[in-house]
């Protein structure tokens, strides 16, 4: 019976692992990426040259509000929603959005603070930076259906987790094993070691993504009781305003510029973003943040609010004030403000980050590992799973381990080249940044599906090198900053975005210079073709 139990958990391992492998390597890489979002966004908006502007002064805070809405008046009188970036040392733009209707897309612009003109697009570097990969990362660009893929593909990794504990009974063995050049025993001893090596921190990371997103996994409970509406769900368990439904009756705001000095006395800190639902509605509500201070949050697991400030954007009557370095919602958010701490690192600053990113490294490389085993093991005896369809799904299932592992790594890199070649005038240019990813990403699909599976491997490593490799030369050309003068400037974030690519080339570099030499070997002897590959 145990060997049963154990046969079984090995086949759920397998197979159950194999279908969510793409899925989840995409997940753990671009996640990875971004633990330092902030750092790719600051390398891919070319702010390391600019010197840090001036903090605004409040009456110049009061005067970009004023501007914004006017000029949002203007748009969009009767929109969803407008939102207000104040101007900042890392951004002196004056940023506003807004959204026509419920359905409709976020519209975009950026003003000059002193003007209110919309500054023209061939000043500035629109991009989504690397929050690009912290969006693949939980949601695929997808919204709530990507959220649900992402969330099912966590799940099974539970299982994947679980059932190779049962499948790995000597698992402190395998974390001191590893026996190179031996193929498929050496892809076997690394898939081990990497697993157990990591095993705290993928059941951490893997439980609270899950946990993150507990109200849209579990509504049960919000659909009962509040109709389905989180916004009255959370009101209620923060004891805050109620929610303010649009009723649908034109009514003039009050200047929002004087409700910002009033916010900001009560938050006892300046402001950073502005936000109002359903202006020029009788509900339209204006809520005031304010600026986050990192250094707060440094040193907790339980995050606390940068503070909000509420009003009655028609009467400009004062409706609710959370204070700074507060938390609200009982022990029920302060779990979930854990989970979300320990999942997004937003403790422990430089040092846990790196940790996390080692760490999501390894747990890339397990799952990666785990994908190639299994073909390895198949070339040497296909178990004939799928009858007389299993070469061509093994076939697939080759060509979506290409494009799945080096493919999305080679697509990563080439949307920070997108980022440097695309010109700057064009519209919609972040939106065009991440397409061009995703279309680069399906030609490694196609690529690995036309060509034979080693040279696939091959020619994307090669590819996936040289484009890490080049991506300082191709700052130089495209902004005229490099490396050295980041170095000299204290500029870590530019620094740390080109030599980590520099790193991922040389490594890259290194498994497309072993595979050749694998395949020359394999080519000299007496083994098939197919044997080689072992080595990759």
């Amino acid at each position: 019976m145990k060997a049963g139990f154990r046969q079984s958990m090995a086949w759920l391992h397998t197979w159950g692992g194999l279908w969510f492998t793409w899925i989840l390597f995409a997940i753990f890489l671009t996640g990875t990426l971004g633990v330092f979002d902030d750092a790719i966004s600051h390398w891919m908006r070319d702010k390391g040259r600019a010197e840090a502007e001036a903090p605004l002064s409040a009456e110049a805070r009061a005067e970009a509000v004023r501007t914004a809405q006017a000029f949002l008046a203007g748009e969009a009188p009767r929109a969803d929603f407008w939102s207000i970036g104040l101007p900042a040392e890392d951004d002196p733009a004056l940023r506003v959005s807004w959204r026509e209707h419920d359905d409709g897309p976020v519209q975009r612009r950026r003003l000059d603070p002193a003007s209110g003109e919309v500054m023209p697009a061939s000043l500035t570097r629109e991009t989504e930076g690397g929050h690009h990969f912290v969006h693949m990362h939980f949601e695929f660009h997808a919204g709530t259906a990507g959220i649900w893929v992402v969330g099912i593909a966590t799940l099974a990794m539970l299982v994947a987790l679980v059932s190779g504990i049962v499948v790995h009974k000597k698992i402190f063995t395998d974390f001191f094993t590893f026996r190179p050049g031996k193929g498929q025993r050496s892809w076997l001893d690394g898939h081990n070691a990497l697993g157990v090596l990591t095993l705290p921190f993928l059941f951490m990371i893997t439980y609270t993504g899950l946990t993150i997103f507990w109200a849209t996994y579990m509504p049960a409970g919000i659909v009962a009781r509040y109709d389905g509406s989180r916004e009255a769900f959370f009101s209620a368990l923060t004891e805050g305003p109620a929610p303010r439904p649009e009723q649908h009756v034109a009514a003039d705001m009050v200047p929002m510029a004087p409700l910002l000095a009033v916010a900001e006395q009560a938050l006892a800190r300046e402001a950073a973003f502005v936000s109002v639902s359903h202006p020029g509605d009788r509900s339209a509500a204006m809520r005031v943040f304010g600026r986050f201070d990192p250094d707060a949050d440094s040193d907790r697991l339980v995050g606390r609010s940068s503070g909000r400030v509420q009003f009655d954007a028609v009467t400009g009557e004062l409706l609710d004030v959370q204070r700074p370095n507060t938390t609200r919602g009982g022990q029920v958010l302060a779990v979930q403000r854990t989970m979300n701490a320990l999942h997004f690192v937003r403790f422990g600053g430089e040092p846990m980050k790196w940790l996390y990113f080692i760490s999501g490294m390894a747990g890339s490389a397990m799952l990666a590992t785990g994908a190639i085993l299994f073909m390895v093991k198949r070339r040497r005896r296909s178990g004939d799973e799928f009858g007389s369809a299993t070469p061509r799904v093994l076939q697939i299932i080759e060509a979506l381990n290409v494009a799945g592992i080096v493919g999305l790594g080679l697509s990563c890199v080439a949307y920070l080249w997108i980022n440097r070649l695309l010109p700057l005038g064009i519209e919609e240019r972040a939106a065009w940044e991440i397409r061009l990813f995703f279309a680069v990403w399906l030609l490694t699909l196609v690529h690995a599906s036309l060509r034979p599976p080693m040279r696939a491997w091959r020619e994307q490593l090669a590819a996936a090198a040289l484009l890490c490799l080049g991506l300082p030369l191709v700052n130089v050309l495209s902004t005229g900053d490099h490396l050295f003068a980041a170095l000299s400037r204290g500029d870590g974030e530019s620094a740390g975005v080109e030599l980590t690519s520099l790193a991922f080339g040389i490594v890259f570099a290194l498994a497309w210079v072993r595979l050749g030499a694998r395949l020359r070997a394999g080519a000299a002897g007496r083994q098939a073709p197919g044997h080689a590959v072992e080595g990759l």
